[in-house]
């Protein structure tokens, strides 16, 4: 049966592989020894693997107090495994392995992350494949309060990706110790091959000087968990802070003749 999986095309192989052997693959101790290595203060959760035809995958999903991630190692053939991606979300997905079609592995990790939500009663987006059910919805509740007034949409839960898109949408960046009410408040995800891992978060900081995000102590519910002061110091030393005001949507009236 192994045999016959490393003669398919290698662009199917991930998808097949993820359902095929996902479940029989014994994961070895050295990839979560890995990841608990790599954030020690973090419970660390098993979604399943998945085999292409130069590398074994290995999901796992990070908590820690209000924070929630993904991690996803890398087995190649004969070398040692590594950290190939972390973050609050890998959608949109930004790995691309040198030996493997990036589309069936983004479908592969997105099987397993569904399977695992469904076991924990979070069922997955309507849609599509592509969009599983959130590991942190950051990005999401972020655009439930700011698109009704903007008109701008993250539409990313990844911290890096939110800070790409804050740092090039219709925004002003502010400094993170002065920001006004209403900023966008990010420290996205750090990571190195061999850790360790960072996870970051993204909220809004309200006029009491809280910030509100999803808290993976109430399953990612909106929340208000922590102060500017708080958020500043748990953050900027590892992660780094970044704040954005984003330019108010104006409507024109034009007068009637």
């Amino acid at each position: 049966m192994i045999m016959s999986v490393f003669l398919l095309h290698p662009l199917l192989c991930a998808i097949i592989c993820s359902t095929a052997l996902g479940e029989s693959i014994t994961i070895p101790s050295a990839m979560t020894a890995l990841v608990q290595r790599a954030d020690p203060q973090a419970n660390v959760e098993y979604c399943g693997s998945i085999l292409t035809n130069r590398a074994a995958f290995y999901l796992f999903v990070l908590t820690e107090k209000e924070l929630s991630g993904v991690v996803l190692v890398q087995h190649p053939i004969g070398k040692a495994p590594d950290i190939a991606d972390a973050d609050t979300s890998l959608f949109p997905f930004r790995f691309v392995p040198p030996y493997s079609g990036a589309q069936p592995l983004r479908e592969a990790i997105a099987a397993l992350l569904n399977r695992r939500n469904l076991k924990k009663n979070r069922p997955a987006r309507p849609g599509t494949l592509h969009l599983p059910a959130e590991i942190s919805a950051v990005g999401r509740d972020i655009d439930h309060v700011v698109y009704p007034i903007s008109g701008f949409r993250l539409d990313a839960d990844s911290t890096r990706e939110i800070l790409r898109l804050l740092r090039t949408g219709p925004t002003v960046s502010v400094d993170p110790k002065n920001a006004p009410p209403g900023s966008i408040i990010v420290s996205p995800t750090q990571f190195s091959p061999n850790g360790p891992i960072f996870l970051g978060h993204a909220g809004i900081l309200g006029s009491d000087g809280s910030i509100y995000s999803a808290d993976a102590r109430f399953g990612g519910a909106w929340t208000k968990n922590f102060t500017l002061s708080n958020w500043l110091k748990r953050f900027s030393g590892t992660n780094g802070t970044y704040a954005f005001v984003i330019r108010a949507r104006f409507t024109v009236n034009t007068p009637r003749l």
